[in-house]
């Protein structure tokens, strides 16, 4: 059976108009050579959205704050001082004693010790900005300065000093008991 030239004509137009149609319908405009993307300004942060996977899908939020480490280290020299009296002395010594807990674990058979103690209060108090020096003194001198003794045996001991003005006072770190020293003039 043969087509007649009308109907094969008439199917032609049908099928041009009908690829017309889709092509409408497809949003694509004839005639243009290139497509260009919608563009719009967006304020304020935005998400963006791609498929990495089927099932996974990866978020990035914009604009993201930017921070570098450049590695270095800025250091301030500490400002250290003597005590100005007595009665700051004894007033730090009171805070360091209720704001420090210092719990030593040492290994089996080790010993913590007056060093242990004096060392401690030496850092506490360069960390506070205060110059108090470690001392090691004589069992005789100890006991004629603080009202503790020394057990027998015990030749030496570590404690601490403070100088305040021309006064040296040392410093029980392990009971917070504070003795004149001598005076330095």
């Amino acid at each position: 059976m043969q087509l007649s030239d009308g109907v094969v004509f008439a199917f032609r137009v049908l099928l041009a108009a009908g690829a017309l149609a889709l092509a409408f319908c497809a949003g694509v405009n004839i005639g243009r050579v290139e497509f260009e993307p919608e563009m719009r300004t967006v304020i304020g942060p935005t998400v963006e959205c791609r498929l990495v996977e089927s099932h996974t899908v990866q978020y990035v939020e914009r604009p993201v704050a930017v921070v570098r480490d450049t590695g270095s280290i800025r250091s301030e020299p500490a400002e250290l001082r003597h005590f100005e009296n007595l009665e700051e002395l004894r007033q730090w010594m009171a805070v360091a004693a209720e704001s420090t807990a210092t719990v030593y674990f040492q290994p089996p058979g080790g010993e913590v010790d007056c060093d242990d103690y004096a060392l401690a209060l030496q850092s506490r108090a360069l960390a506070d900005g205060f110059i108090v020096s470690f001392e090691i003194i004589g069992r005789d001198e100890y006991n004629s300065l603080f009202s503790g003794r020394l057990p027998p045996g015990q030749d030496f001991h570590a404690i601490n000093l403070a100088i305040i003005g021309n006064d040296a006072f040392y410093i029980e770190s392990q009971t917070g008991e504070i003795a004149f020293a001598l005076c330095l003039d």
